[in-house]
Formats: C-alpha cells, structure tokens, sequence
C-alpha cells in the first residue's frame, strides 16, 4: 500500500511539473521539482526495502509470531469455554435434582403441617379407622351418585330391562367420575383453629362448614363441587346453574343436593386426612407396609382378592370364573380399592366379558 500511494504521489508531482510550464512559472516549477525529488526519493526507499530480505524478514518474523501467539491463546479461551460449559450443564443437573427434592421436602412439610393443624387424634390413625372410614365414605359417594342419577333420568323411566340395565351402568360411571375428581382435589389447608374431631364432630356435613368456614374440609368442598358435578348434571337436577356461582363465590348452599355433596365430601375429605396420618405413623414407627389405594385398571383380569363385581357376580357365574371356564375382565373401576398393612378392601368394578372378537358388558 505505501509503495503504490508513493507511485501515486509521484505522478501527481509530475502532472504539477508540466503546468508549471504553461505558463512558465520559475517558482512554480522549482517547487514542483522539489517534490518530484522527494516523491522519487521514497519510491527508491521502498524499491530497497521490498527487494532487501534483510530489510522486511524481522518485520514479517514479528508478525508470523504474533500470529502464532495468538492462536494458541484463542486455542486456550476455546478449551476453558469448553470446560465452563460442561461445568455449567453439570451444575444445571445438579440444580435440577436439588429443586426435586426441595418440592418433595416443602410438600412433606405441607402435609405434616396439615395433620397438625387440623389435629387428628392417634386412635383414629389406626388401620381399623381407616378401614371403616373408607366404607363410610364409599356409601356416601354411592348416595350422592344414586342422586344425581336419579334426577337426571326420572324423567325417562322405563321398565324394560334394558333400559334399567343401562341405567345401573349410568349410575357407576358417575359413581366412578365422582371417586376420581375428589381424589384429583387437594385436602386444602387450614387454620388453627379447626381440628378434626370438631369437623367431623356435626352429624350434618353443612353444620361444619358453618362452624369452620376457614377450614380445609371447606376449601376441599368448593373445588370437590366444581370439579366432580358438572353444569349439565347441576341443571339436570336443579334446572339452573345457582350452585354453581354460589359456590364459586365461596358460599354453601343449604338444599338437599349440596348437602348430600358435602356429607360425600366430608368422608372422602376425612379419608384422604386420615390415610395421610397413617402413612405419616409408618414412617416414623420405621415398618409396616404403610396404606394405599388402588384401581383396577382397564382390561385386567377379574381377580376376586382385589375386586369386587358390581353387580355381585350369581354363583353359577361366579363358578366358572373360579374354574377358569369364562374370563372376566375390568371395564372400569366404580370404587377404589384400599390397602392397610395386611387388610386389603377390594375395589369396586364393573366387569365385561369377551366373545367371539368384540367386548359385551355384563
């Protein structure tokens, strides 16, 4: 580049030379000469020094050693980013594992904060209570589901048996539906003013919510209602939706529907409180199998320790399942079943058998 801005000055020189000459100007061309001079003077400087190796070669060894160096830097800052990286995505996982067990460790916590708050006495987190609890509760889920089956289908009574048929199979799925949703619900929090014995002390569910409106069983109600009874079944049995947007508001309508809701969701709520106390006995007592509940699922084997048939199976029927003669297997699961330690309450279920390719319900 200096050599050709040195041409370049060279014959901008020479060009103001020959003007100098038209007109003839002394002082014109002698300072014109001058800079042709000095022009020529560093083309000559530059000519020696590109063509002398001794003149460029330590410039150019200079260069090609920077260069060197500053490659094997770049080279270094690409391993140590390298390195930072799977540092980074280790303590990433690390992190992660630690957030799971944080989550884990705030929900035990919550759950032993519950039981305390609401003040379960020991002698009801027994296996037995357990056990009887669980029954209260699957009659009173049976009742509720007998209910809104009922309003929903008086209108279309039949006596033929089909049509029966099908109205028993209605009632179980909404039996089943009403199961799943209150076990899907959280159990709520609680203040401290509100123990177990006082909420489950009233024979009237509602009574309670009265008397602990503040209450987990109160939360656990509200979510239960919009979660378990849908609109149509709430217009199918009260011809408008005022449950609903009452409850929403956070209010507990005194009718006959929401009171057989609440005295199903008390035994479901109570339940689920005292199957947490249980398992919480387990733990700290260090054995035991500690409690469960389970379903059956879809397509399993009928299986008589675990499940029971709804409808009960006839004992013709029920023979040949035992001798293997007819399979029976899981339509869907009405009632779960529960596990304390060694006491087992089968679930409930509806059965289906299977001929010739194609399933056909009992």
């Amino acid at each position: 580049m200096r050599l050709f801005d040195a041409v370049s000055a060279l014959k901008s020189g020479y060009v103001k030379l020959q003007r100098a000459h038209f007109p003839y100007d002394p002082d014109r061309v002698a300072s014109a000469d001058e800079a042709v001079a000095s022009e020529l003077d560093s083309v000559a400087a530059l000519h020696c020094l590109c063509s002398s190796r001794r003149g460029i070669g330590p410039l150019v060894d200079d260069r090609w050693s920077l260069v060197q160096r500053l490659e094997a830097e770049a080279r270094g800052r690409d391993a140590d980013i390298a390195a930072l990286g799977r540092e980074l995505r280790r303590l990433q996982h690390d992190n992660a594992r630690l957030s799971r067990r944080v989550v884990r460790s705030r929900n035990d916590d919550e759950r032993r904060r519950a039981l305390l708050l609401l003040s379960v006495p020991k002698e009801l987190a027994t296996p037995a209570a357990l056990v009887s609890r669980f029954v209260a509760a699957s009659r009173s889920v049976g009742d509720f589901a007998g209910l809104l089956h009922g309003a929903g289908t008086c209108a279309s009574s039949s006596d033929d048996a089909v049509a029966e048929q099908a109205r028993s199979w209605r009632r179980y799925a909404i039996e089943a539906h009403l199961w799943r949703a209150m076990l899907l619900v959280g159990t709520g929090g609680g203040d401290a003013g509100s123990s177990f014995h006082g909420i489950m002390k009233p024979r009237d569910a509602l009574d309670a919510l009265m008397q602990f409106p503040r209450s987990g069983l109160s939360a656990f109600c509200r979510a239960a209602y919009l979660a378990a009874v849908s609109p149509e079944a709430e217009a199918a049995a009260c011809r408008n939706l005022d449950h609903r947007a009452f409850v929403s508001r956070g209010g507990h309508p005194r009718t006959r529907l929401y009171r057989a809701f609440a005295a199903a969701a008390r035994s479901v709520w109570a339940l689920r409180v005292l199957m947490a106390g249980c398992s919480e006995s387990e733990q700290s007592g260090g054995g035991g199998d500690g409690v469960r509940m389970f379903y059956a699922s879809r397509g399993s084997l009928y299986r008589a320790e675990f499940m029971e048939s709804v409808p009960a199976l006839g004992a013709e029927e029920d023979r040949r399942v035992e001798t293997g003669e007819e399979k029976l297997s899981v339509a869907f699961t009405v009632t779960p079943g529960v596990k304390v330690g060694d006491t087992v309450v089968p679930c409930r279920v509806l059965l289906c058998r299977r001929r010739e390719g194609f399933v056909r319900i009992r």
